[in-house]
């Protein structure tokens, strides 16, 4: 069973990697980059001799084909996109990405004659708009999507197009919608500033969250174990589902960072504006098909994530980039 990864440099891309290769799999890693720094950094320096390597461009459908035919990929998780201020600054070159892109995966596995058992792809909880929108509490998977983003908009699009591939061609797909996710590895997006500001308490920076409100956290491994849980699975049709790590307010997660690393109890600040997404998500579609899998709690990633920095701060393998 060969695996493509697509967007394997990136935060998700190398976790679901490292699950993979912790299973005795050895996937092949798609990306358009030259640099895979972030999979070095989560699953090793030898990563890049522990995967297939396949460099191409997400937007090119062609390549995107190549890839699935020459390593005889028979699953694909789909990672490659662009996030929100991306999207944001260049929306044709987003929709390309994000759109036209997703649309590539699923043509190269309608292309490959049943070869390809499952897609398995990234939504994002960005698909619904913020809580005044909705009745109060955790929204289900079925909650009309309400955009307010091109991102948002990008992903409503991607599910539909899911389900398209499934009702002209059956192909079987699951889309996860996770809201914010956090750990080693996330340093790009509106939401990764949760993340950031651990980076900055390790090294001792000052550092502003950039937003306030409320949020649904989740550690980054645990939607890599929900991608390859899906892309495993025997489900038919073209499933979407919501998920869930802990719902929380932003001072409290800048409260859990300085609890577990002190010497940054005076560093820390948050901007009290909410995001316009959801603060929680309802994830019993998911726990019924593919769990139960108990969410990382909170302290716990935070911990982890802290410990990790740390480590890689200690060995000067600690990237800073974002931080400036």
């Amino acid at each position: 069973m060969t695996t493509l990864v697509t967007g394997a440099f990136g935060c998700i891309g190398s976790w679901v990697v490292r699950g993979l290769l912790a299973d005795g799999e050895r996937p092949v890693a798609f990306d358009l980059g030259d640099d895979p720094w972030r999979l070095r950094m989560i699953v090793g320096d030898d990563a890049a001799e522990r995967v297939t390597l396949s460099r191409g461009d997400i937007a090119d459908r062609d390549t995107v084909a190549r890839a699935v035919q020459e390593h005889g990929v028979r699953r694909i998780i789909h990672l490659a996109a662009w996030q929100v201020p991306q999207c944001r600054h260049d929306p044709a070159r987003g929709a390309l990405i994000n759109v036209v892109g997703t649309t590539n995966v699923f043509e190269a596995a309608r292309a490959s004659g049943g070869r390809v058992e499952r897609v398995v792809y990234a939504s994002s909880a960005a698909v619904f708009g913020p809580p005044s929108l909705y009745p109060p509490g955790p929204l289900r998977d079925d909650t009309p999507p309400q955009p307010t983003t091109h991102y948002g908009v990008y992903k409503v699009a991607n599910e539909a197009t899911a389900r398209i591939y499934w009702e002209e061609h059956r192909i079987r797909s699951s889309g996860f919608r996770p809201q914010s996710v956090y750990g080693p590895g996330r340093d790009v997006g509106i939401t990764a500033t949760p993340t950031v500001a651990m980076k900055a308490a390790v090294l001792g920076r000052p550092f502003e969250l950039r937003w306030g409100g409320s949020t649904d956290l989740i550690y980054v491994e645990d939607v890599a174990r929900a991608l390859i849980r899906a892309a495993r699975a025997t489900h038919d049709r073209a499933r979407v589902y919501n998920l869930h790590g802990s719902s929380v307010a932003l001072v409290d997660v800048v409260r859990v960072i300085t609890t577990a690393w002190p010497a940054a109890k005076d560093l820390l600040t948050h901007v009290e504006q909410p995001m316009p997404f959801p603060t929680a998500l309802d994830d019993r579609r998911y726990q019924r098909d593919l769990g139960p899998a108990p969410a990382t709690a909170l302290v716990d990633g935070v911990r982890r994530t802290l410990d990790e920095f740390a480590r890689l701060h200690t060995a000067g393998r600690l990237d800073a980039r974002e931080l400036g």
